[in-house]
C-alpha cells in the first residue's frame, strides 16, 4: 500500500481547514443561534473544564477509556470468533449451509433492536454492551472471511496439491495468504460499524462513556459539550481506523503485488 501523494494530503488538510473556517465564520457572523451552534472558543473552554473537573461523576479519561474498552472488547471477540468461522464456512459447504440463514438474518438487523433483550439478560453493565458490539460486528466479519476463501483461485490450490502439498499446507501457504486482504478489509468495515454502535449503545443504561456524555449534555442543552464530544469521537474513530490500517499494511505486505 503506497503512501498518499503530498498534494492529496494537502488537499485533505485544506478541507479540514475549510471546515473550521466555515464554523468560525458562521458563529462570528451570528448566522446560527448560539444555543444551537457554539463557537470554537466555547468548545475549547468546555474541553478545558471537563479535562480538569470531569463531567458529572466521571473524568474525561474515564469516559474515553470506557468507550474504547467496550468497542475494542466487542470487536476483538467478534474478530477472534468470526474470522476462523468465516474461513471454515468458506472451506465447508455443509457448515456454510448450516449457518448461512442465521448470518444473513443477523447482518441487516439493527443492533439496537435487541439491546433491550441483552440488558434484560446481562444487566446494564458492560457485559450487555460488549455482547451487542460482538453480535453487530460478527456477521460482517464472517461474510467477508467466507467470501475471501471462495474467491481464492482454484488454479493455485490445484497447483499446490499437484506439487504434493497436504490440505493443511495448502490452507496455510495458499488459501490464507490469498484471503487476508479481503479479511482485513472486512475487519476495517466492521470496526467502523462497531464504533458507531458503541456510541448508540451508551445512550441507553450507561453511566459513563463518550456517547453517554453527549446524550447527557444534550438533555441540558449544553451544545458546547455535545460538539466537543462529537469531535473527540471523530478523532478516536479515525485513530482506531488508522491503527487497523497500519496493521493491515504490515500484515498483508504483499497486497497489490499478486
Amino acid at each position: 500500500m503506497t503512501a498518499q501523494p503530498l498534494h492529496f494530503r494537502l488537499l485533505s488538510l485544506l478541507s479540514v481547514i475549510m471546515f473550521f473556517a466555515g464554523w468560525y465564520a458562521i458563529t462570528a457572523l451570528h448566522l446560527a443561534p448560539a444555543n444551537l451552534l457554539p463557537s470554537m472558543g466555547e468548545v475549547v473552554d468546555a474541553f478545558t473544564d471537563i479535562l480538569h473537573n470531569g463531567y458529572r461523576t466521571t473524568t474525561l479519561s474515564e469516559d474515553i477509556l470506557a468507550t474504547l474498552g467496550r468497542c475494542i472488547g466487542g470487536f476483538g471477540l467478534a474478530a477472534l470468533a468470526g474470522v476462523p468461522l468465516g474461513l471454515w464456512m468458506g472451506r465447508s459447504r455443509a457448515l456454510a449451509a448450516s449457518l448461512d440463514y442465521i448470518i444473513q438474518f443477523m447482518r441487516p438487523l439493527p443492533p439496537l433492536s435487541y439491546l433491550i433483550l441483552l440488558i434484560l439478560w446481562l444487566g446494564t453493565g458492560d457485559a450487555s454492551k460488549v455482547a451487542l458490539l460482538f453480535l453487530s460486528a460478527l456477521p460482517t466479519i464472517v461474510m467477508a472471511s467466507m467470501a475471501a476463501v471462495r474467491g481464492v483461485k482454484q488454479q493455485r490450490i490445484q497447483a499446490a496439491l499437484a506439487c504434493g502439498a497436504t490440505e493443511a499446507q495448502v490452507f496455510r501457504h495458499v488459501v490464507l495468504p490469498s484471503c487476508l486482504p479481503m479479511v482485513m478489509t472486512g475487519l476495517r468495515i466492521s470496526l467502523a460499524g462497531t464504533f458507531s454502535t458503541v456510541v448508540a449503545a451508551e445512550l441507553m443504561a450507561a453511566r459513563d462513556g463518550l456517547g453517554w456524555m453527549v446524550f447527557s449534555a444534550s438533555q441540558f442543552l449544553r451544545t458546547d459539550i455535545v460538539m466537543m464530544g462529537i469531535l473527540i469521537l471523530g478523532v478516536f474513530g479515525m485513530a482506531l481506523s488508522w491503527g487497523l490500517l497500519r496493521f493491515d499494511t504490515w500484515l498483508v505486505h504483499w497486497r497489490g503485488r499478486e
